[in-house]
């Protein structure tokens, strides 16, 4: 299955359905889109049967774990675009099935999300020190795990300093070959320098940097009917820490606003004047994403994390 979703090749949609957990997820795309979906489902429009139920109820659909079995040529997939894997009503075992497949399937480059990056550390560190996972085929734990698999990215959303202080240690926690983080929506600055009580094994001793262990770092605005505006200072902060510290960035989109000098009138972005918009003493104009763009100082940025990975462990 195709995405518009810049730095993915196609989505594998196991389960869906999720719950608002943080302020990122107020205008959740995947929420909006299915529950429109649900609300003609249920006036009678023919449509897949996921639709049947609205977006909070978790659903699981075993008949497609084995699509990126038939995928033969190699793709980054993106597990779940519409749904979280790490949800707590995806059973443990469903998420081993899961594994299963991304273990048979070593061409392809899977990239998981989520904002409940607890889970997804208890999960997989227990995994790894049992040196057991799930085999769907056989019902059964079997094995055995002798560390991440490689081809297995994970990240969580950060869309502020509250989700990175929150988020970034748990996700440096977990067994991974590659950590990533997803700030978009972006509502706030970000600064990956902080100081997380833990050990981490690109640095000796506590007192460690989080972004020496992040390996890949992506930057979008909203977008959508109720988007709320990027400053370009935010983005500017993030980009400027990946580069001091040779971390891949990828800027995907500045979203439903632009920010334009004061001297500029709304009308020469195709703006009307009442969709204006204020960050602090910044002035932003919604003229829609498409018209927005993706250039950040006058180029695009599509850095993407190389292989091997730099922090396999």
């Amino acid at each position: 299955m195709g995405t518009a979703i810049e730095w993915t090749d196609t989505v594998w949609n196991p389960v869906t359905g999720c719950n608002k957990v943080s302020e990122g997820c107020r205008n959740c795309y995947a929420f909006a889109l299915h529950d429109m979906r649900h609300k003609s489902f249920t006036e009678g429009k023919k449509l897949p049967r996921q639709y049947a139920k609205p977006f909070s109820e978790i659903q699981l659909f075993p008949e497609r774990l084995e699509q990126p079995l038939k995928w033969r040529k190699p793709r980054r997939i993106f597990v779940n675009s519409m749904s979280d894997l790490f949800h707590e009503d995806v059973p443990e075992g469903f998420i081993g099935s899961v594994w299963d497949v991304m273990a048979r399937t070593p061409r392809h480059t899977y990239q998981i999300l989520t904002k409940r990056p607890e889970r997804m550390q208890e999960l997989l560190s227990k995994w790894a020190d049992d040196g057991w996972y799930w085999r769907r085929e056989y019902g059964m734990w079997c094995g055995p795990l002798t560390g991440p698999l490689p081809n297995v990215w994970l990240g969580v959303s950060v869309e502020n300093q509250k989700a990175a202080d929150e988020r970034i240690p748990l996700l440096l926690q977990t067994p991974a070959a590659v950590r990533f983080l997803s700030c978009e929506p972006l509502l706030g600055p970000v600064d990956l320098e902080f100081t997380a009580q833990f050990e981490h094994p690109d640095n000796e001793g506590y007192g460690v940097t989080a972004i020496k262990g992040i390996d890949w770092v992506i930057v979008g605005g909203e977008s959508g009917p109720n988007a709320r505006p990027m400053h370009p200072e935010w983005v500017r902060g993030l980009r400027d820490q990946c580069e001091d510290y040779g971390v891949p960035f990828f800027f995907k989109q500045w979203g439903e606003w632009m920010k334009v000098p004061p001297s500029r009138k709304p009308w020469e972005y195709g703006s009307p004047e009442e969709k204006v918009s204020f960050v602090g003493d910044a002035r932003f104009y919604r003229i829609g994403k498409k018209k927005a763009g993706r250039l950040l100082d006058g180029r695009e940025w599509n850095e993407i994390p190389t292989v091997p990975p730099t922090s396999a462990n």
